[in-house]
C-alpha cells in the first residue's frame, strides 16, 4: 500500500511539473510575441527567462528524484513476483484438489 501511494504521488508530481513547465513556456512565448523593439532591453522578459531557467532546473531535479524513486518502487514490487507465483500455484493446486 505504501508503495502504491508513493507511486501515485509521483505521478501527480510529474503531472504538476509538466504543467508548470508548459505554463512557463507559454509565458515566455507570450512575452516574446508582445515584446516591442529590442528584446534585450525588455527587463521583464529577461527576468521571466531567468525565473523560468531556475524553475526549470528545480523541476528537472525533482523529476530525476522521481525517476530514482520509481525505479526503487519497481524493484521492490518485482521482489514480490516469485512469492505471488508460488501463492498462485498453491491456490490452483488446492482448487484442483477439491475436484478430485
Amino acid at each position: 500500500p505504501e508503495l502504491a501511494e508513493r507511486k501515485t504521488e509521483l505521478v501527480v508530481q510529474n503531472a504538476e511539473s509538466n504543467k508548470q513547465l508548459y505554463d512557463i513556456e507559454s509565458l515566455i512565448l507570450l512575452k516574446l510575441s508582445t515584446a516591442e523593439g529590442n528584446i534585450l532591453d525588455d527587463t521583464a522578459l529577461i527576468e521571466t527567462l531567468a525565473e523560468a531557467k531556475a524553475t526549470s532546473e528545480e523541476i528537472k531535479a525533482k523529476m530525476a528524484e522521481a525517476e530514482v524513486t520509481t525505479k526503487e518502487i519497481f524493484d521492490t514490487s518485482e521482489g514480490y513476483r516469485p512469492v505471488a507465483y508460488r501463492a498462485s500455484l498453491l491456490y490452483f493446486c488446492l482448487a484442483d484438489l477439491s475436484i478430485v
